[in-house]
């Protein structure tokens, strides 16, 4: 009997959907002592915690809120269970794993969500040192509703969360570094603008996020071309996921202002027709930007909005970056200079002397007196003699 029950228990162990706090997470006696269990995840992918009322209660005002409750079981369905590990695995004085993109994605959420800011630091430079356009891209899809600057970003945190001071500034902490990755992540996606644009996660994107890259004035892009044909692969992908069928008029109302990004008028020739190929603008509009590229009158009165547009579609790109990374990782450090010494304070270099074999008393510079009196006593000699 005794075999049988330690055989079912270790079946249960390794069934999905069950935890047993393996790598040493929480010993076997403590786990024993446990009196909560979370059941976390989302979209039914779920793993079963045991922890403790008055440990997690003392890290943060949500855990206090959400332990409150005399239930022995707690769902928490809006973490993925990863993030909810590491949390976990931080509160316990664990070390935490964030080895994948994937995992330090979740870790921040789970730390934003439950107000852990040290957390969120940790994650904010885990993820920095792995930034590259891909990973840009994953990030800025998730990390938009974190941060309190970017553009969509959730307009207030919920009222719990923000019951006392402590709580406030934890939350405050958490949006700092979510703000400082998100910067770093858009200048990536500024300096390898044509990797991104070419990444296939870049249709993934809702408008927004879309929105929030191609509308950067300093994108570097090899050719305006290339951003004209990912909007048009985002639009095609939008149109499928809204069973619209795949029409000009279709693929220019998912795109909205968003075609007007592409600077037209800096193609020229095969480019700027394969772009204006597309179908991204309007019959008149694209009748427009071939007059002006080919320095033909416009088929029609242009207007002053128009007149406006086709200066931005000309207007050349910075080739300077937006602004210097937030240092959170040596990937983001900034390249030291060397500092260069002020005209003031450099130094001649010192001329070498010359030799001289004149004699001692010739070598002795006379002063101007003395070279006027014996010029005079000359003059006199010449005028007696």
């Amino acid at each position: 009997m005794m075999r049988s029950s330690r055989a079912m228990r270790a079946r249960r162990a390794s069934m999905p959907g069950t935890w047993t706090w393996r790598n040493t997470l929480v010993s076997t006696t403590t786990r024993k002592q446990s009196d909560i269990v979370f059941v976390a995840g989302i979209n039914g992918d779920t793993w079963r915690y045991p922890g403790h009322r008055r440990v997690l209660a003392a890290t943060s005002p949500v855990f206090a809120a959400l332990l409150a409750c005399k239930t022995d079981v707690i769902v928490v369905d809006y973490i993925d269970r990863r993030g909810f590990e590491q949390l976990l695995r931080y509160h316990y004085c664990e070390p935490t794993q964030l080895n994948s993109v994937a995992t330090a994605r979740c870790a921040l959420d789970a730390a934003y969500k439950f107000l852990c800011s040290p957390l969120a630091e940790r994650c904010a430079r885990r993820l920095d040192e792995m930034l590259d356009a891909g990973v840009a891209l994953e990030i800025l899809r998730d990390l938009r509703f974190l941060c309190a600057r970017l553009p969509g970003a959730a307009s207030a945190p919920p009222l719990p969360a923000l019951s006392d001071d402590a709580a406030a500034r934890s939350l405050a902490q958490c949006s700092r570094w979510c703000d400082s990755l998100a910067h770093n992540a858009l200048l990536v996606l500024d300096d390898d603008a044509d990797t991104a644009l070419n990444d296939e996660r870049l249709e993934d994107l809702t408008y927004e996020d879309l929105a929030l890259i191609v509308k950067r004035d300093t994108l570097r892009v090899s050719s305006e071309l290339v951003l004209a044909e990912a909007l048009s692969r985002w639009a095609t992908a939008a149109c499928k996921r809204t069973k619209r069928e795949l029409t000009s008029a279709n693929k220019r109302a998912a795109l909205g202002e968003l075609a007007y990004c592409p600077r037209y008028l800096l193609l020229s020739g095969e480019e700027l027709d394969r772009a204006l190929s597309l179908e991204l603008l309007e019959p008149m509009e694209r009748a427009l930007v071939t007059a002006r590229a080919r320095k033909l009158s416009a088929p029609v009165p242009v207007g002053a909005e128009q007149e406006s547009l086709l200066r931005r579609w000309a207007r050349p790109r910075p080739t300077e970056p937006a602004a210097l990374p937030v240092h959170l990782s040596p990937r983001s450090e900034p390249p030291v200079e060397e500092p260069q010494p002020s005209k003031l304070c450099a130094r001649r270099p010192k001329r070498p002397k010359q030799p001289s074999f004149a004699p001692e008393e010739k070598r002795k510079k006379k002063g101007c007196c003395a070279c006027f009196g014996e010029g005079l006593l000359r003059a006199f000699i010449c005028l007696f003699d």
